[in-house]
């Protein structure tokens, strides 16, 4: 019995910490009326969230080339990064 209820505490703190990573688009929207580059050239629009993410958190990291971008990124939280991954990815394909 203990560890059924072991399993389920897992899995109520697994979803929430699922559902904080999927981010919220309105919250992200706002974040993106900064990014201007972006927002000109549409090339973030309807990209996968997980893939955004991941690219996001290599700007954090440091990794990349585009020292703008890296900059940036250091300066975003990671519930801003989901955030605004899953604007983009709300938004239809250009």
């Amino acid at each position: 019995m203990r560890r059924i209820g072991l399993l389920v505490l897992a899995l109520v703190f697994g979803l929430a910490a699922l559902a904080l990573a999927a981010g919220d688009p309105a919250k992200g929207g706002e974040l993106a009326k900064g990014c201007a580059c972006h927002k000109s050239k549409g090339d973030l629009d309807g990209m996968d969230a997980a893939a955004l993410t991941a690219k996001m958190q290599a700007f954090k990291d440091g990794k990349g080339e585009n020292k703008a971008m890296i900059s940036i990124m250091k300066k975003q939280s990671d519930e801003n990064m989901a955030d605004l991954a899953a604007y983009y990815a709300s938004l239809p394909k250009k």
